[in-house]
């Protein structure tokens, strides 16, 4: 059956294709590498530490600021945390709706959210 993006909304001509296996080794690297540190720390240090990380990474995970549509949720303690603030990654600077030039006004758009969380 034939892709139609009209139809479908869907773009992605991947849709319909299996994955490869390498791409999904890749995947999943990361998510290895996290329980395997968690194995090690609990080997090494007790079963605590890895618990206590978890607990820290559940905190820093949660969402603190009044959710506004044009900015998006800053988890600068979590990301610390992981690791992820040491290198750059794709994500950090392509089509990156937050460091784009459209400026919004904060105050509007939280009025927006506000008046229709009210309906």
């Amino acid at each position: 059956q034939p892709l139609d993006f009209l139809r479908t909304k869907n773009s992605s001509v991947e849709a319909g294709v299996a994955s490869h296996p390498v791409q999904i080794i890749q995947k999943q690297h990361k998510l290895n590498m996290v329980e395997g540190k968690m194995k090690m720390l609990a080997k090494i240090h007790g079963v605590h530490v890895p618990m206590r990380l978890k607990m820290d990474q559940t905190i820093l995970a949660q969402q603190r600021r009044f959710p506004v549509p044009g900015l998006k949720p800053s988890f600068v303690g979590l990301e610390t945390m992981l690791g992820q603030d040491e290198s750059i990654e794709f994500e950090d600077y392509l089509n990156n709706q937050e460091f784009s030039e459209k400026q919004i006004d904060i105050h509007t758009e939280i009025e927006k959210t506000m008046f229709q969380a009210g309906k």
